[in-house]
C-alpha cells in the first residue's frame, strides 16, 4: 500500500511539489468561488511511484448557509482514497451507466457527470465521476454542502498551469480518512 502524505504547509512550494510529482490531476475550482480558501493538500504515493492520488481541501460559504468544506480527490482506480473519505463500505467507485448522473461540473472545460455515493457516511455528501482517465470525487461537509455541484463549478488541473489565486485558511482535520467530523 502506498503512503498517504498530508502536507502541513500550504504555500507555493508545497503546491509546486505536488504539481510536479502528481500523475493525476490536482483539482482547484477556477475561478475560485468568493470567500473559498485552500485548507489542505494530501497525496498518495512515494518518490519511486510518484503521486497516484491527490486531494485538495477547500472551505467557504455553503450553498444553503453556514460554512462548508469540500475534498476534491483525483485518484487512479484501485487506490480507494475517495471511498475512504466518503465513508463508503466499498473501495470501488459506484458509477452505474444504468442510473442517470445526479450532478454535473466542468473539469478542464468538459461537462463531467457525477453520481451520488448512496452509502456515504450520513454527515457528508459524496459524488464520483471520471475525468482525465481517473476517478474524480467531490466530498462535502456537512452533507448539504454537496449542493455546490449544482452551482456550475469549474475545475482546473494545476499540474499544467499556475494555480488560480486562492487564500489559505485554517488547516482541515479531515485529510486523514476516518478522522472525526468537525
Amino acid at each position: 500500500m502506498l503512503p498517504l502524505s498530508v502536507y502541513q504547509r500550504l504555500d507555493s512550494s508545497t503546491l509546486d511539489h505536488v504539481r510536479k510529482q502528481a500523475e493525476v490531476p490536482v483539482w482547484l475550482p477556477e475561478p475560485v468561488p468568493p470567500s473559498w480558501t485552500l485548507i489542505g493538500l494530501a497525496a498518495v504515493g512515494d518518490s519511486r511511484s510518484r503521486l497516484r492520488a491527490t486531494v485538495t481541501a477547500l472551505s467557504g460559504p455553503a450553498p444553503l448557509g453556514g460554512l462548508g468544506e469540500w475534498l476534491l480527490v483525483a485518484e487512479e482506480p484501485g487506490i480507494g482514497l475517495g471511498a475512504a473519505y466518503a465513508g463508503t463500505s466499498t473501495d470501488s467507485a459506484p458509477i452505474s451507466p444504468a442510473r442517470p448522473s445526479a450532478a454535473r461540473l466542468h473539469a478542464l472545460g468538459r461537462p463531467t457527470p457525477l453520481w451520488p455515493v448512496l452509502d456515504a457516511a450520513s454527515d457528508r455528501s459524496a459524488y464520483v465521476g471520471e475525468a482525465e482517465g481517473v476517478w474524480l470525487w467531490l466530498i462535502g461537509f456537512p452533507s448539504d454542502a454537496g449542493y455546490a455541484v449544482l452551482e456550475n463549478l469549474h475545475l482546473s488541473d494545476i499540474r499544467h498551469r499556475p494555480s488560480p489565486p486562492i487564500g489559505v485558511g485554517t488547516p482541515s482535520t479531515r485529510l486523514k480518512p476516518g478522522a472525526e467530523s468537525q
